[in-house]
């Protein structure tokens, strides 16, 4: 993570924008960051953060990352990750079908509204530069100790494509 200039303002992303962009990108990057987030311990939301950053080649400020990890955490770990794993666990209750559905449907709202708080908790916390060749995605995985491998640079190809994808539909 490079410093900014000293002349330049440092930028934040837009919470209804990153909003906007998680619900029009996550569905094709689903399989991606799930593995990413079982494997890597990733949180799906500071990938989609970063990445719509990088479209707009924003670069991370060296201190926000940690900053934002640190706010996010209590929300992820208690609530966010709770809702989760109650919702997978709904096979286990003996419930008919019906009333299985039903609660899934209320944990799977209250997951989402607790997806939207954690982003705007990161966008409260993430500042960025311009920088042409923005490399945010790159610095948080190196961050969680992930490996480089030919798949991993696929996968970040993949990522970038469908976020350019979205930007570019913004036009």
């Amino acid at each position: 993570m490079a410093n900014k200039p000293l002349d330049e303002p440092l930028l934040s992303l837009d919470s209804a924008l990153l909003w906007q962009f998680s619900l029009a990108v996550y569905p094709q990057l689903k399989t991606l960051c799930l593995r990413w987030q079982n494997d890597y311990y990733a949180n799906i939301n500071v990938l989609l953060a970063l990445s719509l950053a990088e479209q707009q080649h924003w670069q991370l400020t060296s201190f926000s990352l940690a900053a934002a990890l640190k706010a996010l955490t209590p929300l992820n770990s208690q609530i966010t990750e709770g809702l989760r794993q109650q919702r997978s666990q709904l096979a286990c209750l003996g419930l008919s079908a019906a009333h299985q559905q039903q609660l899934k449907q209320g944990l799977l709202q209250a997951e989402l509204v607790a997806e939207q708080l954690e982003q705007q908790l990161l966008v409260a916390q993430l500042r960025f530069h311009t920088q042409r060749n923005a490399d945010n995605l790159s610095d948080y995985l190196q961050q969680l100790k992930v490996p480089s491998s030919a798949q991993l640079r696929r996968e970040l190809i993949d990522l970038r494509q469908a976020s350019a994808q979205f930007v570019a539909s913004l036009s």
